[in-house]
């Protein structure tokens, strides 16, 4: 697939500097304020395993990556990685008075300016999907994020998810369409960009699709918590020690 092709029928970046003013406000309203508490329970479950080397992968507007810098040891050692500008451009601004900020780089997540085995843990908030469902570069992706993650490891996965309950899961998709993408499409001016988020966040891929993804290259994956009945969960894939 040529780059032009990818552009047309991927355009991710383009929707990220499209709605990156509102995306905070947006995040806030449709989770009612919990994807602050889901991120306070992934940086508990990151800075458990004692890492001197984090990546924020996908990091966005900095929110995951400024809780890990808040409430790690001051010697860790906390990079946040994005390909927006726009969106890197906010996490600065919101990093500028932290006593000790993360270093925020911009790349693209298949082909990072990292070493091998670099980061004891990576995290990734409401970025997974965007980096694999439906992304010709999916594996090229997954296979870079394990080559700068050490053996033994954690990838710790935040990410929405269709609820497996049925009746749920189409409460779920019904409330991604007439009240993500109206609210998104509003507050943003590109109601295209949000018609793309609640389709990736209703089709992502089921546990066992993705574990099996994962496992490809090396992983073993845990569900630790699910958040509003599985809408969105924490997913930690370890890294395994090959002998």
């Amino acid at each position: 697939m040529n780059e032009k092709t990818t552009r047309k029928t991927y355009p991710l970046q383009e929707y990220y500097t499209r709605i990156h003013r509102s995306y905070d406000l947006v995040n806030t309203l449709f989770t009612f304020g919990r994807d602050k508490q889901w991120r306070r329970h992934t940086v508990r479950e990151c800075l458990a395993q004692s890492p001197h080397k984090i990546l924020d992968l996908c990091c966005g507007t900095g929110d995951l990556a400024i809780n890990l810098s808040r409430n790690a040891p001051p010697d860790t050692e906390i990079v946040g990685y994005d390909l927006n500008g726009e969106m890197l451009g906010i996490a600065r601004q919101k990093s500028e008075h932290l006593r000790v900020s993360p270093v925020f780089i911009q790349g693209d997540a298949g082909s990072m300016p990292f070493s091998n085995h670099q980061f004891d843990c990576i995290t990734i908030g409401f970025g997974f999907r965007n980096l694999t469902w439906e992304n010709p570069e999916r594996d090229r992706h997954v296979s870079e994020i394990s080559r700068v993650l050490k053996p033994g490891g954690s990838l710790l996965i935040l990410e929405s998810s269709r609820p497996a309950n049925k009746l749920i899961g189409l409460l779920y998709s019904l409330y991604l369409k007439y009240v993500l993408v109206p609210l998104g499409g509003m507050l943003s001016g590109d109601w295209n960009a949000y018609r793309y988020l609640a389709g990736s966040a209703s089709g992502f891929y089921s546990f066992e699709q993705l574990s099996d993804l994962l496992a490809q290259y090396g992983f073993e994956l845990k569900l630790n918590r699910k958040f509003l009945f599985g809408s969105a969960n924490l997913l930690i894939a370890y890294k395994l020690v090959r002998e």
